[in-house]
């Protein structure tokens, strides 16, 4: 069944939507592994640095979701 009117209008956002949840996560996980994520700079948000560890597989989770469902989409 070809996608609906409605899903091709909101492919684009959700592809959108995907990349940019992905990029988040995957540079929440770079900072984690680089050790940027430390508690004793001062940029860092979180006290606790699995913090950012949780946020990064998170958001790469539903960027990945988000993403994959706009392909999907697209028709």
């Amino acid at each position: 069944m070809p996608p609906t009117r409605r899903q091709k209008r909101w492919s684009g956002r959700l592809r959108t939507t995907g990349a940019l949840l992905g990029l988040l996560g995957a540079v929440a996980l770079a900072d984690y592994a680089l050790g940027l994520a430390s508690p004793t700079t001062a940029s860092s948000v979180f006290t606790d640095t699995r913090v950012n560890v949780a946020v990064g597989l998170a958001a790469l989770a539903i960027g990945v979701t988000a993403y994959w469902l706009g392909r999907r989409w697209r028709g």
